[in-house]
């Protein structure tokens, strides 16, 4: 396979497996997007950990109209070489309800506040906003159905308010939402407020799925929900009324699961 040493990038996002193994998503040249998985046992984990040397052991990128491929061991030499090296169709998200879509390239990322969510500015916006992204193609499913989610609670003062749809040369990789700036996470004090804004959630026969504390960010006296990524709907009232019940047994759970960081 011929390669190109001199081609530019910079890892955008890495996803490291326990055997040395994962996936890597680079910007090369600053506009061409590509997708490498690496195979288990080709480097140590504390490489692929460490992107400044990741980036030094990585062999060089081949030349070409290609945007997924796969590092593996040479059977002859048992160096890492590039294989499997194409251009494939990678998944998108299909249900794009906003009129809004930008490009990810244009997105200007910020703090990171999860592994896929970032406040971030673009021209489009006045303001520093929220980018929620699908880093590789076996992530976007969970965006598909947020997405979706977002689409119901539309208009009823239960989310932030969705902003646009985010694309990756065309295909739609995630959305952009309000920043909710002051916040807090809530807390056990804040059990009515937060009873009252999944009730109304409960009222569009929608489940939410994780109601712990991190989800509810308190501003001033107003609660938002947040993280829909495993909200449905649902007509089973002993479902919905089970979720309501068991809000005080999340809130009072102090083992953190769940946090992220937000602005205070």
């Amino acid at each position: 396979m011929k390669s190109d040493s001199a081609l530019k990038f910079r890892i955008l996002d890495a996803s490291i497996d326990s055997d040395g193994g994962g996936d890597l998503r680079l910007l090369v040249d600053g506009h061409a997007i590509k997708y490498i998985a690496i195979d288990s046992n080709i480097y140590s984990p504390e490489d692929l950990t460490f992107l400044p040397t990741l980036v030094e052991l990585l062999p060089a990128l081949p030349s070409g109209d290609w945007n997924v491929s796969t590092i593996s061991r040479d059977p002859n030499t048992g160096q890492p070489q590039f294989t499997q090296v194409q251009r494939a169709e990678l998944p998108g998200i299909k249900q794009v309800w906003h009129p809004t879509q930008i490009e990810f390239l244009e997105l200007r990322l910020g703090k990171k506040l999860r592994s896929n969510v970032y406040e971030t500015q673009c021209d489009h916006f006045g303001q520093t906003v929220i980018a929620k992204f699908a880093r590789f193609a076996w992530e976007t499913w969970m965006l598909e159905a947020e997405t979706e989610a977002y689409q119901w609670i539309e208009g009823h003062a239960i989310g932030p308010n969705f902003l646009g749809h985010i694309a990756e040369f065309g295909r739609v990789i995630g959305f952009l939402i309000s920043r909710i700036d002051p916040c807090r996470h809530a807390n056990l004090q804040d059990l009515p407020l937060c009873s009252s804004i999944l009730q109304k959630l409960h009222d569009l026969g929608i489940k939410h799925g994780d109601t712990n504390k991190h989800n509810f960010l308190i501003s001033g006296k107003e609660v938002v929900l947040i993280d829909f990524d495993s909200a449905k709907r649902t007509q089973d009232t002993d479902e919905l009324s089970k979720e309501m019940s068991g809000l005080k047994e999340q809130f009072s759970d102090e083992s953190g699961r769940g946090g992220v960081t937000v602005h205070s």
